[in-house]
Formats: C-alpha cells, sequence, structure tokens
C-alpha cells in the first residue's frame, strides 16, 4: 500500500466517521451543546460587565467551562466507538473494505476530534458577537491561543478515548473506564499517585520534603500540561482545576507541556494500534 493510498483511506474513513456522528446525531447534540455553553458564558460575563461596570475579557471565561467539557464529551462520545462496532459486527464488514485496523484507529482519532474541535470552536463564535454586543473585551490574539490549545486538548482525549476503547470489551468497561479516566484526569486524583507511592517506599511515612520526581509525575497529567501551557497562553491561567507556577521547573514550561500533550496523543495512539491489531473480533 502506498503511502498516497494509506492517506487516501485514512481521509475516506475519517469522513465517514464524521457523517457517523452526524446520522447518530451526536454532532447535533454536541454542536448545541458547546453552542448553548459559549453563549451563555458571554451573556453572564456581559451581565458581569455591566453590573460592575469593569471591563472583563471573554476568553478568560470562556476556558475553564470549556477545558472541563471538551475531555468530558471526548472520552464519553469516543471511549463505545470501537468496541459497540465491534459489538454490532459493523467493525468486521470494515475491515473487509480496504481498511487497516491502523487505518480505523487513525481514523477514529481523526474524525471524532474533528467532530469535538468543530463543537468548540462553534462555541467560541458564537460567544465573540454575544460578548462585544454586550460590551466585554475580546482579544483575538489570546482566542485564536485559546482555540489552538483546545484543539491539542480535543486531540489529546480523543486518542486516550480510543485506547480505552481497543483495550476493553463491552461498551459498558468502555464507559467507566472513560469516566474513571476523567476522575482521576480532571478531579486531580493523578497527583496522588506519586504521593502514595511516595509513602508507601519511605515506610508509609511522609518524608520532609517531596522529591522532583513527584512534581514531575504530577505534570504529566494531561490537564496539568493544558494547564501549564498557560505560560504562552495566558487565558489559560484561569483555569479551575489547577495553577500555572509562578517559577516552573523545565517540565513545567509551556515547551515542555506541549510535548506531554503529544507524548499522550503519540502512546495513546500506539497502544490503540498494537492492542487492536492483537485482538481478535
Amino acid at each position: 500500500m502506498t503511502d498516497a493510498g494509506a492517506a487516501s483511506r485514512l481521509a475516506l474513513f475519517a469522513r465517514e466517521d464524521v457523517r457517523d456522528a452526524v446520522r447518530e446525531r451526536q454532532a447535533h447534540v454536541l454542536g448545541v451543546l458547546f453552542v448553548l455553553l459559549g453563549g451563555g458564558l458571554a451573556y453572564s460575563a456581559g451581565r458581569t460587565a455591566q453590573m460592575v461596570s469593569a471591563e472583563i475579557e471573554l476568553v478568560g471565561r470562556l476556558v475553564g467551562p470549556l477545558a472541563l467539557l471538551i475531555p468530558l464529551v471526548a472520552l464519553g462520545l469516543v471511549a463505545p466507538a470501537i468496541v459497540e462496532k465491534r459489538a454490532t459486527g459493523a467493525l468486521t464488514v470494515l475491515l473487509g473494505l480496504p481498511f487497516s485496523r491502523r487505518t480505523v484507529v487513525l481514523g477514529t482519532v481523526l474524525g471524532r476530534t474533528i467532530v469535538i474541535a468543530a463543537g468548540a470552536l462553534a462555541s467560541l463564535i458564537v460567544a465573540v458577537p454575544i460578548a462585544l454586543m454586550m460590551g466585554v473585551s475580546v482579544d483575538p490574539v489570546d482566542l485564536l491561543g485559546v482555540a489552538l490549545a483546545f484543539g491539542v486538548l480535543a486531540v489529546t482525549f480523543t486518542a486516550i478515548a480510543v485506547a480505552i476503547s481497543t483495550l476493553t470489551r463491552t461498551s459498558t468497561r468502555a464507559s467507566f473506564g472513560a469516566f474513571g479516566t476523567y476522575v482521576v484526569f480532571v478531579f486531580g486524583l493523578w497527583a496522588q499517585l506519586p504521593m502514595l507511592a511516595l509513602y508507601v517506599v519511605s515506610g508509609f511515612e511522609y518524608p520532609e520534603t517531596v522529591p522532583t520526581w513527584v512534581e514531575f509525575v504530577s505534570a504529566l497529567n494531561p490537564m496539568t500540561a493544558f494547564t501549564n501551557l498557560g505560560g504562552a497562553v495566558s487565558p489559560l491561567e484561569n483555569v479551575a482545576f489547577s495553577s500555572v507556577p509562578t517559577e516552573p521547573a523545565v517540565y513545567e514550561r509551556p515547551s515542555a507541556a506541549l510535548v506531554i500533550l503529544l507524548a499522550w496523543i503519540g502512546v495513546s495512539v500506539w497502544v490503540s494500534i498494537l492492542r487492536f491489531e492483537r485482538t481478535d473480533l
């Protein structure tokens, strides 16, 4: 199979995956959800600006809620995707066509990322005119930076969700895996894991100083990495689940944070392909 042929098959599969999301009304539901959220946040920011007679920046108001919603919909929408196709027999049909298992994995990541990123973009597009009409400040540079950061976040959690889908055999297990992943990453449980390991290896007591490796492992959380991008995209400093370090270590800098997110994407896709190619239908 030539590179051009593989690329065309990947594009075809991704396009069909997007169409599936549209036919199943998933894209419609996500679009409405994101649009309502963006419009509601912009309206709320406008009302606040009018009441306090102060300048309010729109992008900072959007970042936190959207940063929580994107991983939620990515995990909830994508985690059952491949396992459901396996259960219904659709996967057998797809693999009978000129689609390899690698194409199925990559196409699912690409197609579902397009759906989720389009919803997030729609949220920003709807929010801007509402904000401007109500006197809320909109910084186009910050808006562009946040849009790109949201795109990376969408790809990251879509790739993680596809990995969950290839590692599980039923939709129920995939859904539980997605829920557990969201809780671990978003609600700070990830940071407790190295602390628990430190407690055990230190003889069931905490040492007076926390080793660097504990903070490094904590920084590997994709949500923490997303926040650490705030050094380059300032509105990300407003997210509620984490804060940008005032004196970041090397692994907490924006460039390192981007590498961490890209690593999550790469490792998740690699695990998905490896698992899927070795799994019987």
